[in-house]
């Protein structure tokens, strides 16, 4: 007990503050689950400060400091190990000493980046939900619905396939694009819809190690301690252009997975660059197609995708086989491990929330599915599911 005392004594003033950021994460989440509207307002009011002066300054950086920072924690890590393994051996005087000051300085760096996280994206996650439109309804849609928005989608991406290049692997070319302005501009064209979306965006980086960035299953990441928007540049390239997007949906504030699908999605769609407008609605095809695909006959979706431009359909191949070389044993517990973190950060359905994004999309395009897709889904469903009927 003497020595519980004594130590606590000493490092009295690493306990303090190690406490008071871990107090203060705590009330500060639990004031933003139970109290939507302050989320709202630190959002609004607070959390820009950091985009804008914590944002700025890495974005100096013509590199990923967050990627830079985790490759600097496993070399620390594995320094420590072995520094440890060698100290216990000596069995040196000054064991409890390094042992002691570890600790403290372990508590004191993990408290730290639990308060960042909590000021830069927990508090975020418990954001009002966003909603298309002026329907903030909540409500099942039939296969009939979903069917139509899978067509509509394939019509737009029918359409975009012609606008764009594609190199000699029929992949989407993105070397004339400035990812960074272009994505930014994009952004900011929903400000009048959604106002949060001006202001400053730091130009996205390119992840230098992407091809283990691929075997966590990964396209992109925010990281809620440099601001920065990371995006993995192995990838088939109609995923870059909505990934920044996306990430950039994260930068302001929008944490929820289907939010940030879908405004990435919106601003892709209103880019200029056809290239960003190709990105967008093939991977909005994508989701939908898979929710399709769980929820339908696998004819009815086999006639969908068969309606897919060839060029489109091969660079889809190509990607299947890229994730498929870049999956085992990492990336279902790097999936795992995502599930749990948004399950943790209030969006209970886990990975799953990623295709909530669709729910949003038939909000927006329901009025259009019903106005102009009828005849063409009744025949579509007649074809390939024998369903006398349809209900929309």
């Amino acid at each position: 007990m003497h020595l519980i005392i004594n130590y606590i004594s000493k490092s009295r003033r690493i306990l303090l503050y190690s406490g008071a950021c871990i107090f203060l994460s705590l009330i500060l989440t639990v004031i933003a689950r139970s109290f939507p509207g302050f989320s709202q307002w630190y959002g609004e009011a607070v959390f820009p400060v950091f985009v804008n002066t914590v944002g700025r300054v890495f974005a100096l950086l013509p590199f990923s400091a967050f990627e830079l920072m985790i490759c600097a924690t496993f070399l620390g890590l594995l320094l420590f190990m072995v520094w440890t393994i060698y100290v216990l051996l000596k069995r040196t005087s000054n064991v409890k000493n390094y042992l002691g000051i570890t600790f403290r300085r372990g508590i004191c760096i993990l408290a730290s980046l639990l308060l960042i996280f909590t000021l830069t994206a927990s508090i975020n996650y418990s954001k009002p939900p966003i909603s298309a439109g002026l329907d903030t309804s909540v409500r099942e849609y039939s296969i009939g619905e979903l069917l139509g928005l899978s067509l509509l989608l394939v019509d737009e991406i029918i359409e975009l396939s012609d606008s764009v290049a594609f190199d000699e692997q029929g992949l989407l070319q993105l070397e004339e694009v400035d990812l960074g302005a272009t994505a930014a501009e994009a952004m900011r064209s929903l400000k009048e819809r959604y106002p949060a979306l001006s202001g400053y965006y730091p130009a996205p980086k390119p992840i230098i190690f992407s091809n283990v960035m691929s075997y966590l299953g990964l396209t992109g990441i925010f990281s809620p301690f440099t601001l920065e928007a990371n995006y993995n540049r192995d990838v088939a390239p109609f995923f870059i252009p909505y990934t920044i997007c996306h990430e950039f949906a994260h930068l302001k504030g929008f944490m929820k997975e289907d939010e940030a699908g879908f405004l990435a999605y919106l601003a892709c769609k209103n880019s200029e660059s056809a290239e960003f407008r190709y990105s967008g609605t093939l991977n909005a095809l994508l989701y939908t197609l898979n929710q399709l695909y769980r929820n339908a006959d696998s004819n009815l979706y086999n006639a969908v995708y068969s309606s897919i431009p060839e060029t489109v359909r091969a660079e889809l191949a190509y990607s299947r086989n890229y994730w498929k070389d870049h999956s085992g044993v990492v990336t279902s517990i790097a999936k795992t491990a995502n599930d749990k973190y948004l399950m943790i950060n209030a969006q209970t359905e886990g990975t799953k929330s990623y295709g909530r994004m669709v729910d949003l999309l038939l909000k927006e395009y329901n009025h259009r599915i019903l106005a102009e897709y009828v005849d063409r889904i009744s025949g579509v469903l007649l074809d390939n599911m024998n369903l006398p009927a349809l209900d929309l």
